[in-house]
């Protein structure tokens, strides 16, 4: 019997690694995008969450000034800004992390 081959062995792949502030499985990863994140470490380029990244910035900063905007239109209190906005942030990253699970585990 003999033992199994290091280069694509999933099971030989470490249980959870940091990616782009997520923690994620490598092994639950599609191949593609597991290549994508080894190969981020020596070539930033290779990000497989570029595209979402840009969209959730670009996103974030429209949904905060639509909303900053109408609070303030509706002469609503500092402080229920603030809480507003930072709800929207949570929200917002709650949202976008998942979608980038779902990238890289491709589901």
């Amino acid at each position: 019997m003999t033992a199994p081959a290091t280069t694509g062995n999933v099971q030989a792949l470490p249980h959870r690694v940091s990616f782009r502030g997520l923690e994620i499985e490598l092994a639950r990863c599609t191949p593609a995008n597991r290549q994508a994140v080894q190969a981020t470490e020596a070539d930033a380029a290779a990000n497989p969450l570029a595209d979402l990244e840009a969209l959730e910035e670009r996103v974030a900063a429209e949904a905060a000034a639509r909303l900053a905007g109408d609070l303030l239109r509706d002469q609503r209190p500092n402080h229920d800004i603030e809480d507003a906005l930072c709800d929207l942030r949570v929200y917002l990253d709650e949202h976008f992390t998942q979608r980038k699970l779902i990238r890289l585990y491709g589901r």
